[in-house]
């Protein structure tokens, strides 16, 4: 593959990677005003993440990196979302407690996680 192709490829990934996550978002949004309706909102809220993240690593696999998911994809997948899970709660602590309102914090949180997310979650799909 020549350095362009390649170039072109890594571009496509992320914009992929992108189209995923926005259908992810949604779709727990989804579950969770549904769901919401008939649980309480400690349940409904654990199992719209889980659907989302269900169909994110279907989508993942298949659509963003197209290789074929396994249970060791499946494990690296789930750890990255963990840690971009914590890696978010404990910067948008940080981003509060010095000083941040609340309401914007989530945009610099945004803004380092989601390239992070990203290598990590490549990594744990196309690498393992």
């Amino acid at each position: 593959m020549n350095p362009l192709s390649k170039h072109k490829e890594q571009i496509a990934e992320i914009i992929r990677f992108g189209l995923v996550g926005v259908f992810a978002t949604i779709l727990q949004f989804v579950c969770y005003v549904l769901l919401v309706q008939v649980l309480n909102h400690n349940i409904a809220l654990p199992l719209s993440y889980a659907i989302s993240l269900l169909f994110n690593f279907l989508l993942t696999t298949y659509f963003t990196f197209k290789v074929k998911p396994n249970a060791k994809k499946g494990l690296g997948f789930l750890t990255s979302h963990l840690i971009n899970f914590s890696l978010q709660f404990l910067l948008l602590n940080l981003f509060i407690w010095i000083g941040m309102d609340k309401q914007w914090a989530i945009i610099p949180v945004f803004l380092v996680c989601i390239p992070i997310n990203f290598i990590l979650v490549r990594l744990s799909v196309k690498k393992l």
